[in-house]
C-alpha cells in the first residue's frame, strides 16, 4: 500500500487497513519506506487461499493459485520445483561465480519477457573487464539488482556441475522455457548452500527476508 504523503504515525497507518484470508493465515505488516507499507503471510500462501485487502475506503479480492516453489541448491548445482508439495521438475543450473555469488536466501518471480537484453556496463562491470552485453531467452526476474533465470545454452555443460555466471540462474533452453511457462510472477525462490551472504530485504524483491 502506497501513501501519499510520509507516514510518522505507523501504527495508526495500520490500523486504516486490512487483510482477511480463507482459510486463516498469520502474517506480518512492515514498511520499505516511509510511504510504503506491505503485508506477508509468515509462512508461504497455501494453494487456493481467498484474500481480502482492503484500505482507504477500496477492498480488492484474489485467490491464490496452486504452490509452486523453486529451489537452487548450491551443493548440487539443481534447480528442484515442487507444485502443491509434490516434485514436478529437477533442472542442472549454474549460479554465480566465486566473484558474483549468487546470495542464499528467499527471492521470487518478478517481471519477466521472452527476450532480456542484459548489460553489465549497467551495473558499472565494462565489456573489457570480463562483462556482458547480450540478449538471453526466457529471463524471469528474481531481484531488482539484476539477477534473473534465464536460458543459457553457452553454460550447459557446466550446469550441474559448476558456477560460472555474474550471479543469475543459468538453465538449458529447454529447462529455461519450462521454467518460463510453469511458473508465475510472485512464486517463491529459493537459494541454498551457497558461499555468498544471506538475500537481503532491502532489494525490492526481498519480502521474504523481513
Amino acid at each position: 500500500i502506497t501513501f501519499d504523503r510520509p507516514v510518522t504515525d505507523r501504527a495508526a497507518a495500520e490500523a486504516t487497513v486490512g487483510v482477511r484470508t480463507a482459510p486463516a493465515v498469520s502474517g506480518k505488516y512492515y514498511w520499505t519506506s516511509d510511504t510504503e507499507l506491505r503485508w506477508r503471510p509468515h509462512e508461504f500462501w497455501p494453494a487456493g487461499t481467498a484474500v481480502t485487502v482492503w484500505a482507504g475506503g477500496a477492498e480488492h479480492t484474489f485467490r491464490t493459485g496452486d504452490a509452486v516453489v523453486s529451489t537452487y541448491d548450491d551443493a548440487t548445482h539443481e534447480v528442484t520445483v515442487t507444485r502443491n508439495g509434490e516434485v514436478v521438475r529437477v533442472m542442472k543450473a549454474s549460479a554465480g561465480r566465486d566473484t558474483y555469488p549468487t546470495y542464499n536466501g528467499t527471492y521470487y518471480n518478478g517481471w519477466r519477457a521472452r527476450e532480456v537484453h542484459m548489460d553489465s556496463s549497467t551495473w558499472g562491470l565494462s565489456r573489457a573487464a570480463g562483462g556482458y552485453d547480450t540478449v538471453v531467452q526466457d529471463g524471469v526476474r528474481l531481484s531488482y539488482d539484476g539477477i534473473f533465470v534465464h536460458s543459457a545454452p553457452w553454460s550447459v555443460a557446466d550446469q550441474g556441475v559448476r558456477n560460472v555466471s555474474h550471479g543469475c540462474i543459468n538453465l538449458s533452453p529447454e529447462d529455461a522455457a519450462w521454467y518460463y511457462d510453469n511458473t508465475r510472477n510472485g512464486d517463491p525462490f529459493i537459494v541454498v548452500n551457497g558461499p555468498g551472504k544471506h538475500f537481503g530485504a532491502f532489494d525490492g524483491q526481498g519480502d521474504w527476508n523481513y
